[in-house]
């Protein structure tokens, strides 16, 4: 895999109970994104987002793979997730992922539409992790 080879993510044992339990945990992002959209749509996005990345990151760890803590991570993740997991919400993660940061760092506003139609998303990335495990 190329981003083993460019050392973007790196090989561990793989656990499959600890990724059932990292599922749980995108599961309830994904819920709590849902709340949160009631009263704050940007953090609600944030929260939908990194619900997606963590389902990600649970079929990464299922597989034996881990990304590794640097500058790009999130992208590689995406890239992970890309080449790997079966929904066509996964060829929206990098979208998802450039409008996350431009909510957090530029400023800028989701509005509920987009919030709405990207919780899709991060809910069919999630069920397709699911279905892998």
């Amino acid at each position: 895999m190329a981003l083993i080879t460019a050392r973007r993510i790196e090989q561990v044992p793989a656990d499959r109970p600890s990724a059932l339990l990292r599922l749980v945990r995108a599961e309830e992002k994904l819920e709590a994104a849902r709340k949160i959209a009631a009263f704050d749509v940007e953090v609600a996005y944030v929260v939908s987002y990194d619900a997606a990345r963590i389902a990600v990151t649970a079929h990464m760890l299922a597989a034996g793979y881990r990304v590794r803590a640097i500058a790009g991570a999130h992208e590689a993740v995406g890239t992970y997730a890309e080449a790997v997991i079966a929904s066509p919400s996964v060829g929206e993660f990098q979208r998802m992922r450039r409008r996350r940061n431009k909510a957090e760092y530029d400023d800028i506003a989701i509005g509920h539409a987009e919030l709405t139609a990207d919780l899709a998303h991060a809910e069919a990335i999630i069920e397709a992790v699911r279905t892998a495990l």
